[in-house]
């Protein structure tokens, strides 16, 4: 039976934030990856997008989301669909957020302030 123990999760940092991978191909999903970030109190990622869809949904705190030019709160419960393409970023609220994320195995990171494109620890 694979399962992987939480223990055993690697834990990657992004600009203050936490990462951690609960399912990538390096570890036998072959398809999907799922990861856990947690933002801070005032923390944020950058802004990015991606070459396939992002999926995620809020499971502590709350934040604002922004995707191209429309921004919403979104709070613990809320589940947010991300187009392949569109710029987005997440700014925590006053108590941090917590965010379980899938997307496709692979999926490409675009960022916008540098022009990076990489792929993921926690999703390659």
């Amino acid at each position: 039976m694979p399962i992987e123990r939480a223990a055993d999760h690697p834990t990657f940092e992004l600009g203050g934030n936490a990462i951690t991978s609960l399912a990538a191909p390096a570890r036998g999903s072959d398809e999907t990856a799922l990861f856990r970030i947690d933002l801070p109190a005032g923390g944020s990622l950058p802004a990015h997008h991606h070459d396939h869809f992002d999926v995620f949904t809020v499971t502590a705190g709350s934040a604002t989301m922004h995707i191209g030019d429309d921004t919403s709160e979104v709070a613990v419960g809320d589940a947010v669909v991300v187009p392949p393409e569109a710029v987005h970023w997440l700014s925590a609220g006053d108590a941090g957020v917590s965010i379980v994320v899938t997307m496709l195995a692979h999926t490409k990171l675009f960022r916008a302030d540098d022009g990076s494109v990489v792929v993921p620890p926690w999703v390659g």
